[in-house]
């Protein structure tokens, strides 16, 4: 029976080979962690170079941010403040001031009214009560500013309020005529509880600041004695603002300061 005799030299050669392929291992794990730790050290430098770059972008973002906002700011500071009257002065630059010798009083035909939607109610006179207000809207000088203001009263009481005609009895311009709403005759719609036994006379404009000019004053108190003469309105009537009978500013602070000083006017109805 033949034996297998492995010498020594075969061992030592087996254990060379096992050394070199040990050796070998290493070496090419020696060799990755180097590589890795060079590819980790590159990422870094990158990341420290890129670093400053960036911060100093980001810098300069918000440096240009901040004097924006405040070239800004110092723009609005150093703005004027446009401070926006109220109301216009009811009183234009090229106004024809002269104070009216006659009483003046425009017919519904002459400013082209609406024909009442329904009959009127009759007004029984003379009544005790002149009811003053303002129409809210904006001044007028001249005719054709007054015809166009009353038309657009008269449209919005029909159309707006649901009425069957122009609420105010008579409305008085800034260029100092009157102009006929429900006339004499007919009962108006202004102050609730009081129409049946009023003439109800609107000024045409806003008064809150500015009271009326004096053509259009004048031209109201020649129509309530025109009133009081023709015998629709008591010798002794009372008058009053709109604001002393409802809740409402009509006919503006201005106008109705102006109202007390004038003849009849009461403190209550």
């Amino acid at each position: 029976m033949a034996k297998t005799v492995i010498s020594s030299s075969d061992e030592n050669s087996d254990n060379g080979i096992q050394f070199e392929a040990q050796n070998c291992g290493n070496e090419k794990g020696e060799t990755s962690k180097i590589q890795h730790n060079s590819k980790d050290f590159r990422i870094l430098d990158y990341l420290k170079r890129n670093l400053a770059v960036v911060s100093v972008c980001a810098l300069s973002v918000v440096t240009v941010l901040l004097i924006v906002t405040i070239i800004i700011l110092l723009q609005k500071n150093s703005m004027p403040v446009a401070v926006k009257p109220e109301e216009p002065s009811p009183i234009t630059p090229t106004q024809n001031l002269t104070l009216p010798h006659k009483l003046t009083i425009v017919s519904r035909h002459e400013w082209l009214a609406q024909p009442p939607v329904e009959p009127a109610t009759a007004l029984h006179t003379p009544v005790p009560y002149v009811i003053i207000d303002h129409t809210a809207t904006e001044n007028c000088s001249s005719q054709v500013q007054c015809v166009f203001q009353v038309r657009y009263v008269q449209t919005h009481h029909i159309e707006s309020r649901g009425w069957w005609d122009i609420g105010n009895n008579f409305l008085v311009g800034g260029n100092g005529d009157v102009y006929e709403g429900r006339g004499w005759k007919s009962e108006g719609a202004h102050t609730y509880g009081y129409n049946a036994q009023s003439i109800g006379i609107a000024f045409i404009g806003t008064f809150n600041r500015y009271k009326p000019p004096q053509k259009q004053i004048i031209a109201c108190k020649l129509l309530i004695a025109k009133g009081v003469e023709l015998g629709y309105i008591k010798k002794d009537y009372k008058l009053l603002a709109s604001r002393q009978l409802q809740t409402t500013k009509s006919p503006g602070d201005a106008l109705y300061e102006e109202m007390k000083t004038w003849d009849h006017w009461a403190a209550g109805p």
